[in-house]
C-alpha cells in the first residue's frame, strides 16, 4: 500500500535529523536557524511529550505506545473507503510514533548513551518566551492530528448527516 510511505518517509527523515543533531551539536546550546525565532537545542527527553516526567512509569508508557503503534498499523491497514484525508493524518501519527518508540527502546537497551527521545527543534518568540523543544516525529504527530480533526469537523459530520 502507497500509504505506507508516508510513515516510513517520515520515520527516515526523524531518524536523520537526530542522528545530524546528536553529531554536529552539543547539548543544551542553542544554534540559531531562524534568528532567535527558531533555534535548534539539542536535548534528551526522558519523560513524555512536552517534557512531562514520569518517573518509574516510563517502561510503562513505551509498552503502551508500541501496542498502540500496532493497533495504528492495523487500523491503517484496514481502512477500507478512500477517505484520503483520514490515511493521510492516521500515516502521519504512524511516522511520529515509530520515530520515538525507536528512541524509546534504545534509551532501555543503551541507557549510557541514549537518555532519552531527542528533540531539537526550539521555536519561541524571544529569549525568554520559547515553547517546548520537539523533533521532528512530534510534529508529524501534530500535523496528523490536526488532519485528522479537521477531517472529523468538516468531512465525516457530512457523512454522517448522508447516512442519516
Amino acid at each position: 500500500m502507497v500509504i505506507f510511505s508516508i510513515p516510513i518517509l517520515v520515520f527516515i527523515l526523524d531518524q536523520w535529523s537526530k542522528y545530524w543533531v546528536k553529531t554536529n551539536l552539543n547539548p543544551y546550546e542553542p544554534f540559531n536557524v531562524i534568528g532567535h525565532y527558531v533555534r535548534f537545542t539539542y536535548c534528551e527527553n526522558p519523560g513524555m511529550a512536552f517534557g512531562i516526567q514520569l518517573g518509574g512509569y516510563v517502561h510503562l508508557l513505551t509498552i503502551i505506545s508500541i501496542c498502540f503503534t500496532f493497533y495504528i498499523i492495523y487500523y491503517l491497514y484496514t481502512i477500507k473507503d478512500n477517505d484520503w484525508m483520514m490515511k493521510f493524518s492516521i500515516a502521519f501519527i504512524l511516522g511520529g510514533a515509530l520515530g520515538n518508540i525507536y528512541d524509546r527502546i534504545f534509551m532501555f537497551f543503551d541507557p549510557e548513551n541514549v537518555g532519552g527521545v531527542v528533540d531539537f527543534i526550539d521555536v519561541g518568540l524571544n529569549l525568554t518566551m520559547r515553547w517546548y523543544i520537539f523533533n521532528v516525529a512530534d510534529s508529524a504527530i501534530t500535523v496528523g492530528i490536526t488532519l485528522y480533526l479537521i477531517y472529523s469537523y468538516f468531512f465525516e459530520k457530512d457523512n454522517l448527516l448522508e447516512k442519516n
